[in-house]
């Protein structure tokens, strides 16, 4: 009997004698699955159970590892990191300026990374490498070169892609469109971790639902994460509503085990918007081209909902990392590197 098969036998036995997996028996069949050597079937079965019966901690924990374990990692030789983890399956409702935060936080001298993929099911929403595309960005780089960028002072940002860090968790996504309802795996996919720094590696992570904060919290520890910024934010992502207080949560693992609870409000960091976020006006539909000319003319200095909502995602990235005091002050740190076109001039050097 295989991992897989023996995972399934306790997951997948009805409401009343379904078993949760110990963390090695989570990791041993999602190593199978990750071999390509698993049943498909068998594969759409143990995450759709899983999914069914709750998966514990344990379970994501397991899962999680596997994926690491054949996740193509690097050293940074920098002190700090921050990895941005929007939705892998992109945005439908709002455009996805995030897409742009990596080299304004870059150039307030926090090297970030963001990672996603191309496209993804059952959304099929517009994604950051979509928007990066058009805005002329290499979006196929190896870990070694998203690194090398990184160590490079005047570079300090990337985007990796899943099917360069993680190619065989990447070809799972057939089967994952095929099943439908989403997976753990797009949860845990968001706390892969391809890169890390000497000292500190941060994570920024958006949520949904009220249940997420401790699984991300816990599990941010436990893969090594030196703190995580975990926002409710619009659709999911990392950037939270701009027009009122959003209940977040922060971790420390030098301090707690757990998730503080966080009020973000904007108008601490000197936003005042009546719309929640980057709404695309040429037409309903999000588009990668719309988002892509917004957010070029975000990091020109056009005043607007695109401006402020990069002004905010990387005010709050500078607060939580230690490197400004204050909201307010980090919100004006960030808006004078982007008036003064540094911002810009550091998203400009995006060939690898």
């Amino acid at each position: 009997m295989t991992a897989l098969t023996a995972a399934i036998k306790k997951v997948a036995t009805g409401p009343h004698l379904n078993k949760d997996l110990s963390q090695k028996e989570a990791f041993d069949a999602m190593t199978e699955i990750l071999s390509g050597q698993a049943d498909e079937v068998q594969a759409a079965i143990f995450f759709i159970a899983l999914r069914i019966k709750r998966e514990t901690n344990d379970e994501n924990l397991g899962i999680l590892q596997a994926i690491q374990a054949q996740t193509q990692q690097e050293s940074a030789d920098i002190d700090q990191l921050l990895i941005l983890s929007d939705p892998y399956n992109g945005y439908n409702r709002h455009c996805p300026i995030t897409a742009f935060l990596p080299a304004v936080l870059a150039a307030s001298g926090l090297p970030t990374i963001s990672q996603g993929v191309n496209e993804m099911g059952p959304k099929f929403g517009v994604t950051h490498s979509q928007v990066l595309d058009f805005a002329g960005v290499a979006t196929n780089l190896s870990i070694k070169q998203a690194r090398d960028r990184l160590n490079n002072p005047e570079l300090s940002w990337a985007y990796i892609d899943q099917a360069q860090a993680s190619p065989n968790l990447y070809a799972l996504q057939t089967l994952r469109t095929r099943m439908i309802k989403r997976p753990s795996l797009s949860t845990l996919e968001k706390l892969v971790m391809p890169i890390k720094a000497k000292l500190k590696t941060h994570l920024q992570i958006g949520f949904v639902h009220k249940e997420y904060p401790p699984i991300l919290a816990r599990l941010a520890q436990q893969v090594g994460f030196s703190s995580a910024l975990i926002i409710r934010g619009i659709e999911g992502g990392i950037l939270p509503t701009l027009r009122e207080t959003s209940n977040c949560f922060i971790l420390r693992s030098n301090n707690s085990n757990e998730a503080q609870a966080y009020l973000l409000d904007p108008t601490e960091f000197g936003i005042h918007q009546s719309t929640r976020g980057v709404l695309p006006a040429i037409s309903q539909q999000v588009t990668a081209e719309e988002t892509a000319d917004l957010g070029l003319k975000a990091l020109a200095g056009q005043s607007g909902v695109a401006f402020d909502s990069l002004v905010l995602g990387g005010a709050m990235a500078l607060y939580h990392c230690g490197l400004q005091a204050s909201p307010q002050q980090a919100a004006d740190y960030i808006r004078q590197n982007i008036k003064s076109g540094k911002a810009n001039s550091y998203f400009m050097q995006r060939s690898h």
